[in-house]
C-alpha cells in the first residue's frame, strides 16, 4: 500500500484463517472480487453473497446473481462480495439470512462490527466499525447514519482499521484482504519525508542523553502532538441534534475537515506519533550501561535502517 499513497484502510471480506482447524491450518480468503472489470472468484456465484461494487465513475451499486441488479455485472469496475447484506434501500435484510441458517453464533453475539455502505444518492461510500453490537442491530444502527445500502465485512479477531495513518484497532491475526483510500490532492510521500526529517533532528538532539531521558523527551513530544490533534478536531466539530418529544437532544458530534493543509497536518501528527511510539519501545528494551557506548550506536543503526532507508 505504501507504493500507492494510501491513508486509510479496513479489513475486507471473510477469510479462513490458519488458526481454524476447518481451514486446514492454511490462510485463504472466501472471496469473490472484481478488479478492472475482471471477475476473480473462489465462489462460482453470489448466491448468499452480495457484491458491493462501483462503476468506472466510482458510483456504487449492489449486485447479486439473479436477484439484485442482475443485468449490471458488466458494469462492476471494482467490487467484492460478502454476507450478510445489511441494508437494501434502507430496509434491514438480515432476517433472510436467519432463514437460510447463515447467521452463526458469532454474528448473533455482541462484537466489533465492520461495514461498507453507500448513501441514498449513490454518490458516497462509507466504511467504518461499530463496537459492541450484533449483526441485526448493526443494520438498525446504520439506518440512523448515512447508509442506504450496506453489507457486512469480516470482524472478530480479523477486525482492523487504520484512519489517517493511525491504528484505531489492531488485528489479532494476519489480514489477507483490505479496502483502502488513496487521496487525490495530498502527497503523502512528501509528508512522510517531512516526518522522518523531524524525527532525525530529534534523535540528533537527544543523542547524548540516557535512555530514560530519551524516553521522557519522546513522551513529552507525544503529549504535545496529542494536544495539537485534539484541538484540530475540536475546531472542526459540529453538534448533531435530534428532536426527542419536546426538546432537542444532542446525539453525536460530526467532524468534517475540508482544508487540505489541516488534513496534511493531521497526517504528519499521526506519522510522528507512530515513529515516537516505536522509538520509545526501542529505548525501553535496551538496558542502560553507562560505559558501553556500543548500545547507543546500535540504537542509531536500527533507527536509521527502519526510519530513513
Amino acid at each position: 500500500m505504501g507504493t500507492v499513497n494510501w491513508i486509510t484502510w479496513i479489513n475486507w471480506v471473510f477469510e479462513c484463517p490458519k488458526d481454524y482447524s476447518a481451514c486446514w491450518w492454511k490462510n485463504y480468503t472466501i472471496n469473490e472480487r472484481y478488479v478492472n472489470w475482471e471477475k476473480r472468484a473462489t465462489y462460482k456465484s453470489t448466491w448468499d453473497r452480495v457484491v458491493f461494487g462501483w462503476d468506472k465513475e466510482i458510483k456504487p451499486f449492489l449486485f447479486q446473481t439473479d436477484k439484485i441488479n442482475k443485468d449490471r455485472e458488466n458494469d462492476i469496475w471494482e467490487g467484492f462480495a460478502n454476507h450478510p447484506l445489511l441494508l437494501k434501500d434502507w430496509i434491514p435484510q438480515t432476517k433472510f439470512y436467519h432463514e437460510l441458517g447463515l447467521i452463526d453464533y458469532k454474528m448473533k453475539s455482541k462484537w466489533t462490527r465492520n461495514f461498507i455502505c453507500s448513501n441514498k444518492s449513490w454518490e458516497k461510500i462509507f466504511f467504518w466499525l461499530i463496537y459492541n453490537t450484533d449483526i441485526d442491530n448493526l443494520a438498525i444502527i446504520l439506518k440512523d447514519f448515512w447508509c442506504y445500502n450496506a453489507i457486512n465485512l469480516d470482524a472478530g479477531y480479523s477486525t482492523a482499521f487504520i484512519y489517517n495513518w493511525k491504528y484505531i484497532i489492531w488485528p489479532k491475526r494476519e489480514i489477507l484482504d483490505w479496502v483502502f483510500i488513496v487521496p487525490k490532492n495530498i502527497d503523502t510521500k512528501k509528508i512522510e519525508l517531512q516526518a522522518k526529517n523531524i524525527i532525525k533532528n530529534i534523535l540528533i538532539k537527544i543523542e547524548k542523553s540516557s535512555n530514560s531521558k530519551k524516553i521522557k523527551s519522546l513522551k513529552n513530544l507525544n503529549i504535545k502532538l496529542n494536544s495539537i490533534s485534539t484541538n484540530i478536531y475540536k475546531n472542526n466539530q459540529t453538534k448533531v441534534f435530534e428532536e426527542k418529544s419536546w426538546k432537542r437532544i444532542q446525539v453525536w458530534t460530526k467532524t468534517k475537515i475540508n482544508n487540505i493543509k489541516t488534513i496534511e497536518q493531521i497526517y504528519l501528527i499521526n506519522i510522528l506519533r507512530e515513529y515516537t511510539n516505536w522509538l520509545i519501545d526501542i529505548y525501553s528494551e535496551i538496558p542502560e550501561y553507562k560505559y558501553i557506548k556500543k548500545l547507543d550506536l546500535k540504537v542509531k543503526i536500527n533507527t536509521n535502517i527502519e526510519i530513513w532507508e
